[in-house]
């Protein structure tokens, strides 16, 4: 379940990452700057995935306790009754509630995982046709990442507008 807030957090910083730069010189004609994660974080699509995301971390989370739960209580069970067992008994259930937990972990991981991979596909899905109409409409030869700029004119940010396309195609994902 680590892995599951790791790519939270990571996300959540890609959400609030900042996009105010100081504005430099006139437009160029035919490059356009494009913030890929800006466009997500502000798109429909992209909020319905980080909050479904979040639900399911929570569901998972919630699923994982009750069940950790479980296997505690035979723990407790386990060590109340090791006077009572050959050693080498104790240590073979031991060593099998162990692996029960690490199985339940990787199995949750896996879970969030996939959910969270199907989800992805679709905003990457729109947001490559979002941005394909975009950089068609706006004639744009070059898209360059805008988050590796250090400045640029505001006339060539096409983020706002590809988000907006994507609310078009895409407003809620599904994780399921």
């Amino acid at each position: 379940m680590r892995l599951i807030g790791l790519s939270i957090v990571g996300l959540a910083t890609l959400v609030g990452a900042s996009a105010s730069a100081q504005t430099f010189g006139p437009p160029i004609a035919g490059v356009c700057l494009l913030s890929r994660a800006g466009a997500i974080s502000a798109s429909r699509a992209g909020q319905s995935l980080q909050a479904q995301l979040r639900q399911m971390q929570g569901s998972l989370n919630a699923d994982l306790a009750q069940r950790r739960a479980s296997l505690d209580q035979q723990r407790r069970v386990l060590e109340a009754q090791q006077g009572v067992i050959a050693p080498i008994e104790f240590q073979r259930q031991l060593a099998s509630l162990n692996q029960q937990a690490q199985t339940l972990d990787q199995q949750q991981n896996a879970r969030f995982i996939a959910a969270q991979t199907r989800g992805q596909q679709q905003v990457d899905r729109t947001l490559n046709e979002a941005l394909s109409r975009v950089i068609t409409r706006n004639a744009c030869s070059v898209v360059i990442e805008r988050d590796n700029a250090y400045g640029w004119n505001n006339a060539m940010d096409i983020t706002p507008v590809t988000a907006r396309e994507m609310d078009g195609v895409l407003q809620t994902v599904s994780i399921q």
